[in-house]
């Protein structure tokens, strides 16, 4: 019984490593989510942080200007005819020289301020403010209504204060524009060959553009709308920290150039389309995030919050890398050449795409749905709990390891190579792979565990549900299976060895192709269909046990049941142990027969060349041997009945309470020991030695129908019969207690007879000697 036991420690082995393993990746799964929840909190104070820098940094810039407007009361003096010539006309026309000038005033009329050349300043307290400026620095301070600022030629601009609107333009070769105010409106836009945009202020919506060759955006702000946008060139890159209602930061084309964004909104949108760069999503937070990549090369770094998250890369050479919590979770890595997708977080809903050409993808994480939808050549590591998971890799090369659960999980797998190691516990798991290489899976299911495997590989397959579905058609691979369920279904076509141990309410396993199976089945019924060449050996213990083998090989089994039935048509030996209420071997082909054989009915038939040693105990034992090779049988019960029609020795040991039947057709010695209370019945057709030793409470047959040597021992309580038709030595001692002995000689040669009995007949027709000796009645 050491086979049941190794049948239920595997499995319970098999089901606790699975369980731990699954309870690893929850935990595994637990911290990740932690972790990424510490750092968007970390990152909404960051941000909280940073919108506070901002409003203070606004706040003392307006503050700046007043002071130094009241902290240098002479330079109003100075400058009082000026300001009293804006005032009226509405119009200033600097020099080529530095020129300071204090515009108040409504500014309604009038061509504006004309700065020209050189370094200027102007302070303004003007409803609206029109600067235009060429060469050299230019600095405005102030407030107004309206605030417009144009600037033609090298040189920076800086401009703090209020307004209600602010226009702000450069179109110099060179120079940096260095905003820092609050209007409700800020419009700021640079054009030329180099030079930096710094924003950091706050409005209802700021806009900041940037057109030039070689020049960066850094904007630290506050707005219901706040769009930055960074276009073109050889080099730029936007540095983004800051909160709206809308946040939409974008590096369009050019060459080179990273963006980083840190901030609160309701939407969030973030792309770069430059040729080379990536973009940092460091900390973002907002109902709807939207990230996407664009150009050659560059990669993507999300680490953030939302209702809604979608992160989309383009580039030819570049990767993911996803740290977040959101209802949704997008992320895709669309075509081009390289790239790879490391996602950790968690949401209702996670989908990740990778249809680069080369690229890994890594998932840590939990949702209600986690989908991964993986074209690459490249691997997948799976580490998650999820109500769905569902990953598909259809690369040419890659492995999967999955390690989670969840209450439906499916795993497919094509492509042309890749390997397999898969954990899953679930309600119900469903795998399906066809590529060349090495498949493992631990697969707990609630309800059913369902795999289809094609291809060629190895498959190693630990299983535990009510029901267990197992297709593995491969052009050569081995298949090892542990299990339990309520049912077991296994189809296994292959050149390959197959090594099955499963428990449950009922196991049925089908093979095809070539190779050895062993078998350990417990179960209320075990079905094994095998129509491959190979070797069988194992034990099946169930109420039904079925082998057939419709093949060459060998067969060493061990049935403990109900019902136990070998069958086997091909070449090869059978060696087995059959225990049951019926036992029934059937061979038909060439090959050897060993078997014990206990149970009420015992039936053993072979069509075919070979020996059979047959030891059968039951009620009725019956044995039938249709071709060449020696039959040694013994048999205890009832009824036995054995016939042997071909060439070559029969030797019986027959018990029985009712009745012994042993019949021989064909040449070669026949020898026969049959016990029975009813009677015994031997026949041998052929010639040569034939012997019995029967003894019975009734009657005892013996017939002969063959030359040479006959001997027979006939005991029973009432009649004994031999009859032998042939040539040859003819001996016989038969012991009656009843009625008759009886012996007939047809043929030619010695007889010898020795009869005691109530009534002894002996009859000899042919020539030759003839000797009796018989005590009876008459």
């Amino acid at each position: 019984m050491g086979g049941i036991v190794d049948v239920f420690e595997s499995v319970v082995d098999a089901v606790v490593d699975t369980a731990e393993s699954v309870a690893d990746a929850v935990v595994d799964v637990a911290d990740t989510v932690a972790d990424t929840v510490i750092d968007v909190a970390d990152t909404v104070i960051d941000v909280a942080d940073t919108v506070a820098d901002t409003v203070i940094d606004v706040a003392d810039t307006i503050f700046d200007t007043v002071d130094i407007i009241f902290d240098t009361p002479e330079l109003v003096f100075e400058k009082i005819a000026d300001s009293i010539v804006y005032f009226v006309t509405g119009s200033y026309e600097g020099d080529e020289g530095d020129n300071t000038l204090f515009a108040t005033g409504l500014g309604l009329w009038g061509s504006g301020v004309k700065m020209y050349g050189g370094n200027d300043t102007v302070y303004a307290a003007s409803f609206d403010l029109d600067v235009y400026d060429t060469w050299g620095n230019l600095s405005v301070y102030g407030g107004a209504g309206f605030m417009d600022i144009n600037k033609s030629a090298w040189g920076n601009m800086t401009v703090a204060g209020l307004a209600g609107t602010t226009n702000l333009q450069h179109i110099g070769r060179t120079g940096n524009i260095n905003f820092g105010g609050a209007a409700a409106s800020n419009y700021i836009y640079r054009r030329g060959y180099s030079g930096n945009i710094s924003f950091k202020g706050g409005g209802i919506a700021n806009r900041v553009i940037s057109e030039v060759e070689y020049g960066n955006i850094k904007f630290k702000g506050i707005g219901a709308s706040n769009i930055v946008k960074r276009k073109g060139g050889v080099q730029g890159n936007i540095r983004f920290t800051g909160a709206g209602a809308s946040n939409v930061v974008e590096r369009i084309g050019g060459d080179q150039g990273d963006v980083r964004f840190t901030g609160v909104g309701a939407y969030n949108k973030v792309s770069n389309s430059a040729n080379r760069g990536s973009i940092y999503f460091e900390g973002g937070i907002g109902a709807h995030n939207k990230v996407k990549r664009r150009g050659d090369s560059g990669n993507i770094v999300f680490a953030g919050a939302g209702i809604s998250n979608q992160v989309i890369s383009e580039v030819k050479d570049g990767n993911i890398s996803f740290t977040g919590i959101g209802a949704l979770n997008i992320v895709k890595r669309i075509g081009g050449n390289r790239g790879d997708i490391v996602f950790n977080g968690a949401g209702a809903a996670n989908h990740v795409v990778n249809t680069a050409k080369y690229g890994n993808t890594n998932f840590t994480g939990g949702g209600g749905g986690n989908i991964i939808d993986h074209s690459t050549n490249g691997n997948i590591s799976f580490t998650g709990v999820g109500f769905v998971n569902k990953v598909t890799h259809t690369g040419d090369y890659g492995d999967i390891n999955f390690f989670g659960g969840g209450f439906g999980n499916i795993i497919t797998r094509s492509g042309v190579r890749g390997n397999g190691d898969l954990t899953i516990l679930g309600g119900g798991n469903v795998v399906t792979w066809s590529t060349t290489g090495e498949l493992k899976a631990k697969l707990g299911g609630l309800i059913l565990n369902r795999l289809k495997r094609d291809g060629s590989g190895n498959t190693n397959l630990i299983l535990a549900s009510l029901g267990n579905i197992v297709d593995v058609e491969v052009s050569k691979g081995n298949l090892s299976l542990t299990g339990i369920g309520a049912a077991n279904i296994i189809n296994y076509k292959a050149q390959g060895i197959l090594n099955a141990n499963l428990a449950g309410g009922a196991n049925k396993i089908n093979k095809e192709g070539s190779g050895n199976s062993i078998l350990y089945l417990l179960a209320g019924a075990n079905v094994f269909t095998d129509s491959s060449t190979g070797n069988v050996r194992g034990s099946l213990f169930g109420g039904l046990n079925i082998v057939t083998k419709n093949g060459n090989g060998n067969i060493n089994v061990a049935m403990y049941g109900g019902i136990n039935a070998l069958i086997q048509v091909g070449k090869g030996n059978i060696q087995t142990r059959l225990l049951g209420g019926a036992n029934v071997i059937v061979k038909v082909g060439d090959g050897n027969i060993s078997a014990l054989l206990f149970g009420l009915a015992n039936i053993v038939t072979h069509v075919g060349d070979g020996d059979n040693y047959l030891l059968m105990l039951g009620m009725y034992n019956i044995a039938t041997k249709v071709g060449d090779g020696d039959v040694i049988v013994g048999m205890f019960g009832v009824g036995n009945v054995l016939t042997h029609v071909g060439n070559g020795m029969s030797a019986a040991l027959m018990v029985s309470v009712g009745a012994n039947f042993l019949t021989k057709v064909g040449n070669g010695p026949t020898l026969a020991l049959m016990f029975s209370a009813g009677g015994n019945i031997f026949t041998h057709i052929g010639n040569g030695l034939s012997a019995a030793l029967m003894i019975g409470g009734t009657a005892n047959i013996f017939t002969k129908v063959g030359n040479d040597t006959t001997v027979a021992i006939m005991l029973a309580g009432y009649a004994n019969i031999f009859t032998h038709v042939g040539d040859g030595f003819s001996a016989a001692l038969m012991i009656g207690g009843g009625t008759a002995n009886i012996f007939t000689k047809v043929g030619n040669g010695i007889t010898l007879a020795a009869m005691v009995g109530s009534a002894n007949i002996f009859t000899h027709i042919g020539n030759g000697f003839s000797v009796a000796f018989a005590i009876g009645q008459a």
